[in-house]
């Protein structure tokens, strides 16, 4: 793998390959014309997610450990698990984006931990490369609309 000039690896596929599955999600939400709310409930979620996969990575697979150390916890697991289950059923293209969006930013956080990244820098490329792929989505119709013709 090729470096930087200060050492970090540049794991430039997987980042490539987490652009493209958000200007992928994007481009799916510019084609069922999704309201602005939609865009923002998914740009919170990314930011949720970005969170969670650094800030809050220990606390949340503390509580996840936790759950399968009791009755309840298991209980739960079993209907987020048949929910998502169902999710899949119903809702088989919106569970694939879901899958994809996790796994591309699970293999950037693992290469950012490879990397010796901190905490804040790995949020920082979690968030900025979604942003950047849901930005891409923006530029055609920006082109053929005009600027001012946005929205």
């Amino acid at each position: 793998m090729e470096t930087s000039p200060r050492g970090w690896r540049l794991h430039w596929r997987s980042w490539l390959l987490f652009t493209a599955a958000y200007v992928t999600f994007g481009q799916m939400l510019h084609n069922t014309e999704a309201a602005p709310l939609i865009w923002g409930m998914s740009i919170g979620l990314m930011i949720a997610k970005a969170s969670l996969l650094t800030f809050f990575w220990h606390p949340a697979r503390k509580f996840m450990l936790l759950g399968f150390q009791s009755d309840a916890g298991y209980s739960i697991m079993v209907l987020a698990l048949a929910s998502l289950a169902v999710l899949f059923v119903v809702q088989f293209r919106a569970f694939a984006y879901v899958i994809v969006l996790v796994a591309t930013a699970l293999l950037v956080r693992v290469d950012c931990l490879v990397d010796g990244f901190s905490d804040r820098q790995s949020f920082q490329v979690l968030l900025a490369l979604p942003l950047l792929g849901l930005g891409m989505t923006w530029l055609p119709k920006a082109l053929y609309l005009g600027v001012n013709n946005i929205g």
